[in-house]
């Protein structure tokens, strides 16, 4: 039995999602589940809920972190100009990415160290950023 959720503990984990026409996103988010791949499938339900097909998904990280909500905020304002929005309403739409390179953003992620949330960033530091991580 469970009396209380640790918010300063948790997983960030990247999904690589495969939509009709090879257009490839990346989910980028974070769980308190002991599991990513308990995430990933809720996604993916979703996905069958709102447009009746389940797209080829592929956990690219599952990653035990401290702040894992801070540095979800992080990355994605981060990459939030190559945020994709579905057509229709799903799980986790509005944490997608196009046009990243995985191996990037995976890396950074890795290498991040917390301490750093403390700086604010500027838009302009996000927009380099950004830049650095993606193809």
């Amino acid at each position: 039995m469970v009396f209380f959720k640790r918010l300063d503990k948790g997983r960030i984990y990247v999904i690589r999602i495969v939509l009709p026409g090879d257009t490839v996103i990346h989910k980028i988010g974070m769980t308190n589940s002991p599991r990513a791949v308990d995430r990933m499938l809720e996604i993916l339900r979703s996905w069958f809920m709102a447009f009746r097909f389940v797209p080829y998904a592929e956990l690219k990280l599952d990653m035990d972190c401290d702040s894992p909500a801070e540095l979800e905020k992080h990355i994605h304002r981060v990459l939030k100009s190559k945020q994709f929005v579905p057509n229709h309403k799903v799980d986790g739409g509005t944490e997608m990415f196009i046009g990243v390179d995985e191996r990037r953003v995976i890396q950074y992620l890795r290498r991040f160290n917390t301490r750093n949330l403390e700086t604010e960033l500027t838009d302009k530091d996000c927009s380099a950023l950004c830049q650095l991580i993606s193809p």
